[in-house]
């Protein structure tokens, strides 16, 4: 299977935090987390790497890795705000207009 980009890049939680930008690293660190990790989850995540064959299936396993990093609180979120709450003079404008 060909190495294919992860976009947006997964961000992990860890010391020193790890970015993942391709297949290969993620197939490294899910290798990694199997074997220093009980339970069956990362193992399985494993399974869905080892059985990717193109670029659709890889992506899914990504999708799958991603899932299990924020159901563990390992992924690190950095999307921006998109839009700012209103001020709290803007606020009261709001609730009580002036009227002329």
């Amino acid at each position: 299977m060909r190495d294919y980009p992860i976009d947006p890049e997964l961000r992990i939680r860890a010391i020193p935090p790890r970015v993942l930008r391709c297949i290969t690293e993620a197939i490294a660190f899910v290798r990694e987390m199997a074997l220093g990790r009980s339970g069956h989850v990362w193992r399985d995540v494993q399974q869905s790497f080892d059985k990717a064959w193109d670029e659709w299936s890889a992506m899914e396993a990504v999708v799958e890795l991603e899932l299990l990093l924020e159901a563990e609180g390992l992924l690190i979120n950095d999307k921006p705000v998109l839009a700012s709450s209103p001020s709290l003079e803007e606020r009261s404008q709001t609730r009580n207009p002036v009227v002329r």
